[in-house]
């Protein structure tokens, strides 16, 4: 479950309040009248990071390939939306 920060918070606090969420937590930036305006994810260190273009394009091959492996249906994902749109 996310934690709640409140978005009126000081800055102080609300650094303090993101610096202790660990890689991959969630806090959730409430209002002050207790509703959801923002969902905060810490990033990984290795994320942290901007990645070339080239590895981009390369994480993304690599996760086409292994969906591919994986596929079971004789149709497309792309058929088998549309079918469930109909």
């Amino acid at each position: 479950m996310a934690a709640g920060i409140r978005i009126d918070d000081p800055g102080p606090v609300l650094r303090e309040a993101v610096a202790q969420l660990r890689p991959g937590e969630k806090a959730n930036l409430v209002a002050p009248d207790g509703r959801r305006v923002a969902l905060i994810v810490a990033v990984r260190p290795e994320c942290a990071q901007p990645m070339s273009h080239e590895e981009w394009m390369a994480e993304w091959r690599a996760l086409s390939q292994e969906i591919s492996k994986a596929w079971k249906s004789d149709k497309s994902a792309v058929e088998l939306i549309a079918e469930m749109r109909r």
